[in-house]
């Protein structure tokens, strides 16, 4: 049966073996108090690497105790970043949480040659899961993190990782609108290049487990009313399940604006790396790192594939 509710990710990873979470600069109230949520819903312990007397006044201030955590001393940033990869490469941990740390400096360590934990020849993406209050699913939706302007390659990747998450929760053969302003084909544009490109390829079934059409607008992805009224026929119906956004500052603003004008709740995960990653924003609220949480842990579960429909 598809998730489509985010509470249900946290029903689900409750029902899965308890996952070990290693956090990056884990020193801030949001992130101790999002990993201590965890812990009473008993799907994941913590491993908090950042500056130990922080962490131990943020645990007071909200009467944590801070015995709770395993917590390995370092004050310094970067340091705890590459701190945290080693112990994951150490397998002593099966999650990767982002802390305090800034995305430009986690990131440095996870494509870090010697230590870091990007899959080779991977392409490093982002993926957002929002609960929004007037769509009736989940939205899955692609890049809105890391890739400034991606190129037909790295679109193909971001499209089968948001496939891939579909299948994750349940969602047999997702729908998946390959974004642009329109829906005309027009070879002055770029994005409505690369959304026909895109759909030609499931045409002949080399991107596989999906119905995608592009390019597609905003609108006529999420819809019906909208494809009706302009004619359109298409094989997301109005209905899509995943949306892969042509540039990095369009998928940021959609993030941005379902979350402040929307209250959506969100989960933010990296895809493209060996160990499941969770990315939330500094600035998330403890709800969405929660979710967060819960989906990167349903993630290192390595015996299952997808949820069955």
């Amino acid at each position: 049966m598809a998730i489509t509710k985010l509470d249900q990710l946290i029903k689900l990873v409750r029902t899965k073996p308890k996952k070990t979470v290693v956090v990056a600069y884990g020193q801030d109230e949001l992130t101790i108090l999002a990993t201590k949520k965890a812990i009473d819903l008993k799907f994941a312990d913590f491993i908090l690497i950042g500056d130990r007397e922080v962490i131990k006044s943020n645990c007071k201030k909200h009467n944590i105790d801070p015995r709770i955590y395993e917590i390995i001393h370092e004050p310094d940033e970067i340091k705890s970043g590459k701190r945290a990869l080693t112990v994951l490469n150490n397998g002593k941990g099966d999650v990767l949480m982002k802390g305090l740390i800034s995305t430009d400096k986690l990131l440095r360590c996870i494509i870090d040659k010697e230590n870091g934990i990007m899959i080779p020849n991977a392409t490093l993406s982002h993926i957002s899961i929002a609960e929004i209050p007037n769509y009736h699913k989940l939205l899955i939706f692609t890049d809105a993190a890391f890739i400034p302007r991606p190129n037909i390659d790295q679109k193909i990747a971001m499209t089968n990782y948001a496939i891939q998450i579909a299948r994750k929760i349940g969602i047999k053969r997702p729908k998946v609108s390959i974004i642009s302003f329109s829906e005309k084909t027009n070879p002055k544009i770029p994005s409505a290049v690369d959304g026909a490109f895109i759909s030609k390829m499931a045409d002949r079934n080399q991107i596989k487990n999906a119905d995608i059409d592009g390019p597609l607008s905003i609108d006529l992805s999420i819809d019906p009313e909208s494809l009706k009224y302009k004619g359109v026929t298409s094989c997301v119906q109005g209905n899509a399940d995943c949306l892969v956004f042509p540039f990095l500052e369009v998928a940021n603003v959609f993030y941005k604006s379902l979350t402040y004008f929307a209250q959506a709740r969100m989960v933010t995960y990296i895809v493209g790396t060996k160990i499941p990653t969770t990315l939330s924003s500094r600035t998330d609220s403890l709800e969405n790192k929660l979710y967060s949480l819960a989906f990167a842990c349903l993630m290192a579960n390595k015996d299952e594939t997808e949820i069955e429909e």
